[in-house]
C-alpha cells in the first residue's frame, strides 16, 4: 500500500463522492412539512436578525427573529450527491441553532438550471435558499446557449460553504511521476497523449484544458459518462491521465492501479498531504476547486443575508463540521459577501475563455 495514502483512508474510506459526483453515503432528509402562514414584518426586523446572528452559539435563536417558520433550501442536483448532503449537513446545523426546519427540495435538471431557476423565481422573503456552486453559477453561463437567469444578477450569494480540489491520476503503466514529465511526454507526442472526463464542461474536463492552455501541450480529451467510467479508462490505460475527485480514486491508488501526481489546489490538501500540487510543478496559476455555495432570490431582507453569512461561518468553523467535511473529501472555505462576490466574479473571467476556447456545449 502506498505509504502517502495511509494517514487518511480511514478517514475517506467511506466516502465516495466529490465535486460533480453523485456517489455518497446516504444522510437522512428533513422532515418535509412546511408552514403556510405568511410571514411577519417581524421576521426582518434588522435588530432580531443582528441579535441571532451574535448570540446564538450552540442555542437555539430567539423564535421572534429570522426564521419564524421553515425554509425551503433548494438543491438543482439529486439526492445523495456531494450538493444534497452538504446542504443537508447545513440544514440540520441551521436547524439546531434556529430551531426551525430547513427543509431540503431537490430539482435537478439541465444541469442544475432547474432548479436555480426555482430559487430565483422564489419570492425574496428569506424562506427559500439554493445551496448549489461552481458548476451552475459559473461553468452553465458558457455552456448553455439560453439561460432564463443571470446568475450574478438573480442571486444574492450568502457564502462559499467549502470546496475540493482535483487529483491529477496517471496510469503507472507510462512511468510518469511528476507533472512535469507528463507535460514533457505530452509535447514529445503532440496530440496523441489523451485525458479523459465525467463529461463535457465538467471540472476535469476543464482543468484538463487549463493544463493544455498553461503548459502548452496538445491533449486529447475524451468525456465519459461519468466519473467511474473515466478512472476506468486510466485505469485500462486507454487514457494517460485525468483530473478526478480524490474519495473516488484514493483506494485505486493505494493498490498500485493509479499514480496520483498532483493536486489541483493552490496549496497541499489536507487530504493527501503528500501529493503536491501543479503550482508547485512550476505552473503557479494552476488552480481549479470544486466549490459549494449558498444564495436566495435577489433583493432577500439584507438583514437575513447577514444573518446567514454570520452563521455559516460559525457552524462551518467548528471541529465538528471540519471532521465531517473532510470525511466526504470536501476542506472548509468560508467567503462571505464582498469577498466571495470578488472570487466569483474572478472565477468567471477565468473560466468564460476556456470553455469559449474549448468549444464545450452542454450536452
Amino acid at each position: 500500500m502506498n505509504p502517502l495514502f495511509t494517514q487518511r483512508r480511514r478517514v475517506l474510506r467511506a466516502a465516495a463522492i466529490g465535486p460533480l459526483s453523485r456517489m455518497a453515503t446516504f444522510v437522512a432528509p428533513l422532515s418535509l412539512t412546511l408552514a403556510t402562514q405568511p410571514a411577519s414584518a417581524a421576521e426582518t426586523s434588522a435588530e432580531s436578525a443582528a441579535g441571532n446572528a451574535a448570540s446564538t452559539a450552540g442555542k437555539p435563536a430567539d423564535k421572534t427573529s429570522w426564521p419564524t417558520r421553515p425554509v425551503r433550501v433548494i438543491v438543482p442536483f439529486a439526492p445523495a450527491g456531494t450538493v444534497d448532503m452538504l446542504a443537508r449537513y447545513v440544514g440540520n446545523q441551521m436547524q439546531k441553532q434556529t430551531g426551525q426546519a430547513f427543509v431540503i427540495e431537490n430539482r435537478p435538471g439541465a444541469g442544475g438550471n432547474v432548479g436555480t431557476e426555482q430559487a430565483v423565481q422564489a419570492p425574496a422573503d428569506g424562506y427559500t435558499l439554493l445551496v448549489s456552486g461552481l458548476p451552475t453559477h459559473i461553468f452553465n453561463p458558457f455552456l448553455y446557449a439560453r439561460l432564463p437567469f443571470d446568475p450574478m444578477r438573480d442571486l444574492t450569494h450568502i457564502a462559499m460553504l467549502a470546496s475540493a480540489p482535483n487529483l491529477l491520476i496517471v496510469n503507472p503503466a507510462l512511468d510518469i511521476k511528476t507533472v512535469g514529465e507528463l507535460v514533457e511526454r505530452a509535447r514529445a507526442q503532440p496530440g496523441k497523449i489523451s485525458f479523459s472526463s465525467a463529461g463535457n464542461g465538467t471540472s476535469g474536463h476543464l482543468a484538463g484544458e487549463l493544463l493544455r492552455g498553461q503548459a502548452g501541450v496538445a491533449v486529447q480529451h475524451v468525456p465519459y459518462k461519468g466519473q467511474s467510467d473515466a478512472i476506468s479508462a486510466v485505469v485500462r490505460g486507454d487514457v494517460a491521465f485525468a483530473f478526478v475527485t480524490i474519495p473516488g480514486t484514493l483506494a485505486l491508488v493505494n493498490d498500485g492501479r493509479l499514480r496520483a501526481i498532483a493536486v489541483t489546489s493552490k496549496t497541499r490538501s489536507k487530504l493527501v498531504p503528500d501529493v503536491p500540487t501543479v503550482a508547485q510543478a512550476g505552473y503557479p496559476d494552476f488552480e481549479v476547486l470544486a466549490w459549494y455555495s449558498m444564495a436566495a432570490p435577489a433583493r432577500t431582507t439584507p438583514q437575513v443575508i447577514d444573518t446567514l453569512a454570520a452563521t455559516m461561518t460559525r457552524i462551518l468553523g467548528t471541529d465538528e463540521s471540519r471532521d465531517w467535511l473532510a470525511a466526504q473529501g470536501l476542506e472548509p472555505n468560508v467567503l462571505t459577501k464582498d469577498a466571495f462576490l470578488a472570487y466569483m466574479r474572478a472565477e468567471t473571467a477565468k473560466w468564460g475563455p476556456i470553455i469559449r476556447a474549448s468549444g464545450a456545449v452542454a450536452n
